[in-house]
């Protein structure tokens, strides 16, 4: 199944995965059936590995609805990834 990542800026590397639409920046990545948030978060080397993030540090919603990483993919969902930073 393909889902649609939005927010290709938030996670670097994978920025070759993009198509360039006239509004915005988006990657389509491949995924098996029943995959979930932290499947897909798994699927971006840019993100680092598993230990290393967590609900609290990468927000990422579902169809503009904020999800957990247990949360179930569908065909077709857009997902925008927010990694929260600081600084002045």
């Amino acid at each position: 199944m393909k889902v649609k990542v939005k927010s290709i800026f938030a996670v670097g590397s994978t920025v070759h995965l993009a198509k360039e639409s006239k509004t915005n920046m988006h990657a389509f990545v491949d995924l098996p059936e029943g995959a979930t948030v932290l499947d897909l978060l798994e699927r971006l080397p840019s993100i680092g590995p598993r230990e290393q993030f967590d609900d609290i540090m990468i927000n990422v919603f579902v169809n503009g609805r904020l999800c957990g990483f247990d949360h179930p993919l569908s065909p077709g969902d857009e997902i925008d990834i927010h990694i929260p930073v600081s600084g002045g």
